[in-house]
């Protein structure tokens, strides 16, 4: 086998290697992201349905952009204005993280819901990646 044949060779599994390792990277990274997605999105649900139990009997009420609707000692939930969604903003309290639920009617019969990372503004929007429930 001629040198250059081997370096060529050596140069195709060391680049191949490099890909392996950086996918590796990657895939440790996107992991992460789903395992903390997954975990805002369940707390999201479980104080949406908290939420909506507390407020079920009660008579509605208007609330202003921000202003906080529920409050309990692990998290609140404010009123967040959209112009297309009914929206929820929520703050966790153990784990200082910001959740934002969307709820969008369409046509009879038809809804969307939608479940998003914010800050504490309530502005920013990451769509959650997260398992099915």
């Amino acid at each position: 086998m001629s040198e250059w044949a081997l370096f060529l060779l050596l140069a195709v599994g060391a680049f191949f290697y490099w890909q392996h390792k950086r996918n590796s990277e990657r895939s440790v990274i996107a992991n992460e992201r789903l395992d903390r997605d997954t975990q805002l999105f369940r707390a999201i649900k479980s104080a949406k349905r908290e939420y909506e139990f507390y407020t079920r009997d009660q008579p509605y009420k208007f609330h202003e952009d921000g202003e906080l609707v529920y409050e309990t000692p692990h998290y609140a939930v404010y009123n967040v204005r959209h112009f297309a969604e009914s929206r929820l903003g929520f703050y966790f309290r153990d784990t200082e993280e910001y959740g934002l639920y969307g709820f969008f009617a369409g046509n009879p019969g038809e809804y969307f819901d939608s479940y998003y990372r914010t800050d504490n503004t309530f502005q920013k929007e990451q769509s959650l990646i997260h398992r099915d429930d």
